[in-house]
């Protein structure tokens, strides 16, 4: 069960409680409510889980026309995954510009993510999602080609972690830009 807020737990009796409903378990795992950093609650910027309320779109705060945010900071509907921020300082930063030349933003952050999922024996997913979208099977990153298989086992996305984890450290770090990932989820060569 998931997408509910418990309100009791009753751990004698193996019940819960939620919204008046009460539910029997043998086990009960749950996680905690994921919020932001408390830095955000004393600024004044943060909401009632210490995120900035952004517009998903621009990363433009709502409340402060001056102020941009991306990643573990914002309240926007999207992983808190370093691609992710990765993704969101390409469009952040053509928008600071943008206000800077009081020109319109871009409204172009799909919330798109992509990531490698570790499964073991040497085998990984890779995974690609937005807004719109949950994660799809297809090929990365070129359409038909791939090499990688969306949302497969297999070997070749785990070599494929271990060539991004080069990519990581010796390019993305260093703001270089990769020709062949856009930060806006691409439709070809997926199945939706």
């Amino acid at each position: 069960m998931s997408d509910f807020a418990i309100e009791k737990v009753d751990n004698e009796n193996k019940k819960l409680d939620y919204g008046g409903k009460e539910v029997a378990f043998d086990l009960l795992v749950t996680v905690p409510t994921n919020k932001g950093d408390e830095l955000m609650e004393r600024s004044g910027l943060g909401d009632d889980l210490n995120y900035v309320p952004t517009n998903k779109s621009t990363l433009q705060s709502i409340a402060h026309s001056n102020i941009f945010v991306l990643g573990d900071a914002t309240n926007i509907p999207a992983s808190k995954a370093g691609s992710v921020a990765h993704f969101e300082a390409e469009i952040l930063t053509e928008n600071i510009l943008r206000f800077i030349n009081n020109q319109p933003l871009k409204e172009e952050f799909d919330g798109h993510a992509n990531c490698f999922v570790e499964t073991g024996n040497g085998k990984a997913l890779l995974i690609d999602f937005n807004y719109t979208h949950e994660p799809v099977e297809g090929t990365f990153p070129f359409p038909g080609i791939g090499p990688l298989r969306l949302l497969k086992e297999s070997r070749i996305n785990h070599m494929g972690k271990l060539a991004f984890r080069w990519i990581y450290w010796n390019m993305l770090l260093k703001g270089n830009h990769i020709p062949f990932v856009s930060s806006t989820m691409q439709e070809a060569g997926k199945n939706f």
